[in-house]
C-alpha cells in the first residue's frame, strides 16, 4: 500500500507541477469509430461530433499515451476490413479469439471484462428476464463477425446445457443485425452486456470475458505506448471502467420492471427473505446473531441484494459454512448471501442453485520482479484449476501453502518470488500486515467467484427473482461492500491481546500480588509468629505503592493510546478533501478543450495537493503519538489566500450536490499573519465539507471571515461563521457532538457516510490554537458554526520579500546551465525511474538508467572518467542498495570518484534517513514525491557550481 500510495502521489505531482515541456510532436493514432444505430458506446451525433463511453475512454488513453488521435467513423463491416489491411490502428472493445492473432496485437491488459447477453425489447412481455424456459423455441440474430468470432458456438453449448432450442439467424450486416430485433424479425439479438441499446433488456448473460483494445499488426511502438497508457490509467483508478458503465450504461434495468405480477404477489405474500449467516463469514464475531448482532460481509451482502429486490430480510446463524450449506439445501433459509467457488466445482453443489455475480480481479504480489529463476506460491486451494496450466510453465517451481497470508510471508522472506492472489485478499492483507518489500500488480486472471446459493427445489418465483436480482447487480457496488468492511474490519482490529493486557494490567497485577502475599503471610506464620504483623504491614505498604506506580502507567498508556486513535482519525478525515479536491479537477481536465481552463484546474489541484502532503508530512513525526499531543507549525500567511484555497479545493464538491457555497473575507485587511495555516485550513474544511454532506440539494451554504479586536497579548481575533439551511441537529445530539465517533441518528437513517470524527478532529483543533467554537442549530433548518482564532501579525520585512523574488527569479535564468548535462538515474520502480528521465529531459540533461545499486558501480566503472556531472541514488533496492552502492563508488581508484556529486532521492524522508545518507559520502537528500523545482535547484548546485 506504501508503495501504491508513492506511485499515486507522484503521478499527481507529475501533472499539477507547471514547467515549460520539450516534448515530441504527439503521435497522430487512428482509431476506429463504428456508426451504430441507438448505442451507447459508440454515439455520432448528427453535427457529427462524437460521443458515448468509448469516445471517453479514447480520448483519456490519448492523453495518457501522448496521442494525436484521428477518429475513423463508418460502418462496422468497412472498419473491421481497413483495421484488418491495416489501415486503421486502433481498435476497441474486441474480445480474444485465435483468428485475430494474425491480424492484430493485444496489450498486456485488458481494457475490462464484459458479458455476452441475449437481450429484447424493453417493451416485450413473452420473454422474462431470468427465465431460461420462456426462451424456447425463440428466435436469435447474430452477426457474421460474431460467427468468425466463435460467439454462435458459446450460444450452442449454452443451449445445450439449459436444453433449449433457439433459431439462430446470421446477418451479413451490422445494421440488418440490429433491425432484426426491431422489426420483429427476431425475438432476441446475441451482444455484450455494454453495446446494448437503451432501449434493450437484458434475459440472461453468460461466457464472461476480457475485452481489449488491440493494434493493428506490425505497429510496436503503438502496442508499447498502449501498454503503458493502460498500466498509467489502471495505477490511477483500477476500477475506471466500472466507472464508465455506470455512467453510460445505466439503462431501464430496475428490477420493478423485470418482475412478472406473479414474482410481485409473491414478494407481497413472502413480505421477508431469510439469509443464512456462517460464523465463519468476514468480519462476524463469535457473538453473530446474539442481541441483533448481524455485522459480518455476508450481512452486508445479504442487505445489498434485499435492497434491490425491495424486501426485508432476517437471518439465521450458523457456526460453519457446511452448516449454512445444509439449512439452504433444506429450504430452512431462502439464501447463502455468499460463497467462493471455483471453476469446475458446479456439479459438487447439485442440490443447490448457485448464482454468480462476482469475479475478482487476481494481483501478483511479488518481492524480486527480475528474477531469472522465479518461484510461484499459491494458496492450496487454487492447486487444480484449469486457468493456472498455462500460467505455471513460466516458472522453475510452484509451492502450495495453507492460506493467503502464509503465501504473502514465504514472498517476503524470500522463500518464493511472488504469488497470486485474489483483489480483496491482497489489498486487505498488505494493509493489515507490514510488508514493505512488497509489490502488487494486476492481471488477466479470474481464478474464482462470489456466488449466491439458494435451495435447487425452492419455489421457481423465488429462483428467477434471485437470477434477475444478480442479472441487474451493479458489480462496482458489490466491490464497494467489501471494501467498506475491510476498511470497517481494519478499524476494529485495533483490540488485539496485547491491548487486552494492557486494558487489565491492575487486575493482572492485582492477582499475581495477592498471592504473593498470601504466600509471604503463610510463610511468616510459620515460622516467626512475633513479626507477622509487621511484615503484613511492610507487604501491604509495596501493594499500596504498586498499585499507585500501576496507576500512573496505565494514565500515561491511556494518553498513548487516545493519541494514537486521535492521530490516525485525524489523518483518514483530513486526507479526504483534498484528494476530492484533485480527483475532481484532473476529472474536469480529461473532458475539457480549453487551455486556460485546464491551467485553471491544474492549479486548484496544486493547491489540494500541497495540503495534501502538508498532511502527510505531519505523518513522520511520530513522537506526537507518543506524547499524546499534537504541535503547532507556526508560519506566515494571508487570510484572504487562505480562503481562496478552501473555495478552490472544496468547490467541485458542492458543486456536484448543486449547493451553492459563497466563501465572503473581502472585509478582511490585507495583513500578513503568523499561524499554522495547515490546521486552519483543517478546521475551515471539515466544517464546510460537513455542511455539504447534510445540506440537502439545492441548498446554500456560507462561509463568512471577519477580523475582530486585538485580545490582551496583542493577537488578532478572526471569527468564521459557517451557515448552512441543511436537516439541522437535534439539541440532543448536540449535548455529545463533539465526542468521538458521535453520530447524529439522522445521519444513520439518511445513510450519509462518515465515521463521527469530524466535530471532534475540529474541538482538538480549535483548542489547541487557544480559540473558541460554539453552534447554534435547529433541526430541519440549518446550522451555524461560529469560530473564533487568535493569530499574531508579522512585523514588515518588506526588502526580505523582495530579495525572496529576485531569488525566485533566478532559477528561470539559470535553467540553461544543465543544457548537454549527464546524470546517472539508479532507480528499482520503473514508473519513479521514468518520471525522474522525464524531469531531467525537460531540463535538457541526458540521463542514462540504473535498476540497482550494482548495475550503478558497474556503469559508473566501466564509463570514462567525467562521463557523468551526477548521480541520482535510490536506497531500498535489490542486490545493492544506494549506501552501498555509494559507498562502492567513492573507493574506486579513479580521479572522478571522490568528487562525482551522489544525490540521494528517496522515500526515506526522516532525519536519521538523511544523516545516513551524507555519512556514507552521499552530497544531499531529495524526499519523494519528487519537487522538480527543488531537483533542478540541487543539480544546478552540484553540476553547475552555483549556490
Amino acid at each position: 500500500m506504501k508503495r501504491l500510495f508513492a506511485l499515486m502521489l507522484s503521478i499527481i505531482m507529475l501533472l499539477s507541477i507547471s514547467v515549460p515541456v520539450y516534448a515530441r510532436e504527439p503521435r497522430k493514432v487512428t482509431v476506429a469509430f463504428p456508426n451504430l444505430a441507438d448505442n451507447r458506446l459508440y454515439v455520432v451525433n448528427e453535427d457529427g461530433s462524437l460521443g458515448g463511453m468509448m469516445y471517453e475512454y479514447f480520448e483519456n488513453l490519448g492523453k495518457c499515451a501522448g496521442w494525436d488521435i484521428q477518429y475513423v467513423v463508418d460502418d462496422m463491416e468497412t472498419l473491421f476490413d481497413s483495421f484488418l489491411n491495416g489501415d486503421i490502428d486502433i481498435m476497441g472493445s474486441t474480445g480474444y479469439s485465435e483468428g485475430m492473432d494474425e491480424y492484430a496485437d493485444y496489450p498486456s491488459l485488458s481494457s475490462g471484462f464484459d458479458y455476452t447477453c441475449l437481450v429484447v425489447q424493453n417493451d416485450n412481455i413473452d420473454i422474462t428476464s431470468g427465465d431460461l424456459t420462456s426462451l424456447d423455441n425463440k428466435t436469435v440474430a447474430i452477426s457474421s463477425t460474431q460467427e468468425k468470432n466463435g460467439k454462435e458456438k458459446v450460444l450452442e453449448d449454452f443451449c445445450d446445457s439449459n436444453q433449449i432450442h433457439l433459431d439462430i439467424k446470421v446477418y451479413e450486416s451490422h445494421l440488418d443485425y440490429f433491425n432484426a430485433l426491431k422489426n420483429g424479425e427476431t425475438d432476441m439479438i446475441l451482444i455484450s452486456s455494454a453495446a446494448r441499446g437503451s432501449d434493450m433488456r437484458i434475459v440472461t448473460r453468460f461466457a464472461d470475458s476480457p475485452y481489449y483494445t488491440v493494434v493493428s499488426k506490425d505497429k510496436p511502438e503503438i502496442l508499447r505506448e498502449l501498454n503503458a497508457a493502460l498500466y498509467t490509467m489502471h495505477a490511477m483508478s483500477q476500477d475506471y471502467m466500472d466507472q464508465l458503465e455506470n455512467k453510460y450504461m445505466k439503462g431501464n434495468d430496475s428490477l420493478a420492471n423485470a418482475f412478472t405480477a406473479e414474482e410481485k404477489t409473491y414478494l407481497r405474500e413472502k413480505g421477508t427473505l431469510t439469509a443464512v449467516l456462517p460464523k465463519t463469514s468476514y468480519g462476524a464475531s463469535d457473538k453473530l446473531g446474539v442481541n441483533g448482532n448481524y455485522s459480518c460481509l455476508d450481512a452486508d451482502i445479504a442487505q445489498y441484494f434485499c435492497s434491490e429486490i425491495g424486501i426485508s430480510v432476517n437471518y439465521i446463524v450458523t457456526d460453519t459454512l457446511d452448516q449454512a450449506i445444509e439449512m439452504v439445501k433444506e429450504k430452512k433459509a431462502d439464501f447463502l448471501p455468499l460463497m467462493i467457488t471455483h471453476p469446475g466445482s458446479e456439479d459438487t453443489y447439485s442440490e443447490l442453485q448457485l448464482f454468480p455475480y462476482n469475479t475478482p480481479e487476481q494481483m501478483r504480489v511479488t518481492a524480486n520482479p527480475s528474477s531469472n529463476k522465479p518461484v510461484l506460491v499459491l494458496p492450496q486451494y487454487e492447486q487444480n484449476l484449469p486457468e493456472m496450466d498455462a500460467l505455471l510453465d513460466d516458472y522453475e517451481k510452484v509451492l502450495y501453502c495453507s492460506s493467503a497470508v502464509e503465501c504473502l510471508e514465504y514472498v517476503s522472506e524470500g522463500r518464493a518470488t511472488e504469488t497470486i492472489l485474489d483483489n480483496f485478499a491482497a489489498q486487505y492483507l498488505l494493509m493489515e500486515n507490514s510488508y514493505p518489500n512488497l509489490s502488487i500488480t494486476p492481471t488477466d486472471l479470474k481464478l474464482t467467484t462470489m456466488t449466491l446459493a439458494a435451495p435447487a427445489s425452492a419455489d421457481t418465483n423465488l429462483l428467477t427473482i434471485l437470477e434477475k436480482a444478480v442479472l441487474n447487480m451493479n458489480a462496482s457496488e458489490i466491490d464497494d461492500t467489501v471494501y467498506q468492511r475491510m476498511i470497517t474490519e481494519q478499524t476494529n482490529a485495533s483490540v488485539t491481546l496485547t491491548a487486552f493486557f494492557k486494558k487489565h494490567v491492575i487486575s493482572i497485577s492485582a492477582a499475581l500480588l495477592a498471592v504473593i502475599v498470601f504466600i509471604l503471610s503463610c510463610i511468616a506464620v510459620v515460622l516467626i509468629s512475633r513479626i507477622r504483623q509487621k511484615s503484613m504491614q511492610e507487604t501491604l505498604a509495596e501493594r499500596e505503592r504498586s498499585e499507585k506506580e500501576l496507576s500512573r502507567a496505565l494514565e500515561r498508556a491511556n494518553v498513548a493510546t487516545e493519541a494514537k486513535t486521535r492521530f490516525l482519525s485525524n489523518v483518514s478525515h483530513e486526507m479526504r478533501t483534498p484528494l476530492n479536491g484533485i480527483s475532481g479537477m484532473l476529472t474536469l481536465m480529461q473532458n475539457e478543450e480549453s487551455a486556460q481552463k485546464n491551467k485553471e484546474y491544474l492549479e486548484k489541484a496544486r493547491i489540494s495537493c500541497s495540503q495534501l502532503l502538508s498532511l502527510i508530512n505531519s505523518v513522520l513525526d511520530m513522537s506526537r503519538i507518543e506524547s499524546g499531543r499534537e504541535t503547532l507549525s507556526p508560519e506566515s500567511f494571508h487570510m484572504s489566500t487562505i480562503l481562496e484555497e478552501l473555495h478552490a479545493m472544496l468547490s467541485i464538491q458542492a458543486e456536484s450536490r448543486n449547493i451553492r457555497m459563497d466563501i465572503n473575507g473581502a472585509s478582511i485587511p490585507d495583513r500578513t499573519l503568523i499561524g499554522d495555516c495547515v490546521k486552519l485550513k483543517q478546521i475551515l474544511s471539515n466544517v464546510i465539507v460537513n455542511a455539504i454532506k447534510f445540506t440537502p440539494e439545492g441548498g446554500r451554504i456560507t462561509l463568512t471571515a471577519e477580523e475582530k479586536a486585538p485580545n490582551g497579548k496583542g493577537e488578532i481575533l478572526y471569527l468564521f461563521e459557517c451557515r448552512d439551511n441543511g436537516i439541522g441537529m437535534t439539541k440532543e445530539f448536540m449535548k455529545t457532538m463533539f465526542q468521538p465517533f458521535s453520530r447524529s441518528v439522522e445521519a444513520d437513517k439518511m445513510q450519509i457516510s462518515g465515521t463521527g470524527l469530524g466535530l471532534s478532529v475540529i474541538k482538538g483543533l480549535v483548542d489547541l490554537m487557544h480559540g473558541t467554537i460554539d453552534v447554534d442549530s435547529q433541526k430541519g433548518k440549518g446550522s451555524v458554526f461560529r469560530i473564533i482564532l487568535p493569530f499574531p501579525e508579522e512585523p514588515d520585512i518588506k526588502e526580505e520579500s523582495s530579495a525572496e523574488s529576485e531569488s525566485q527569479e533566478e532559477p528561470k535564468d539559470s535553467a540553461a546551465l544543465l543544457q548537454g548535462k549527464r546524470v546517472l538515474v539508479t532507480e528499482d520502480n520503473e514508473l519513479n525511474l521514468e518520471i525522474t528521465e522525464q524531469f531531467l529531459e525537460i531540463m535538457g540533461i541526458e540521463s542514462s538508467p540504473a535498476r540497482d545499486g550494482a548495475e550503478a558501480v558497474d556503469m559508473f566503472s566501466s564509463s570514462p572518467s567525467g562521463t557523468f556531472d551526477a548521480i541520482l541514488m535510490d536506497i531500498q533496492m535489490p542486490k545493492m542498495d544506494g549506501y552501498e552502492a555509494t559507498k562502492a563508488i567513492r573507493s574506486l581508484p579513479r580521479e572522478d570518484a571522490a568528487s562525482v556529486p551522489i544525490i540521494a532521492i528517496t522515500a526515506n524522508a526522516f532525519r536519521e534517513d538523511m544523516e545516513r545518507a551524507l555519512s556514507c559520502g552521499m552530497n544531499d537528500h531529495l524526499s519523494k514525491p519528487v519537487d522538480v523545482k527543488k531537483l533542478q535547484e540541487i543539480l544546478i548546485k552540484y553540476c553547475c557550481g552555483r549556490e
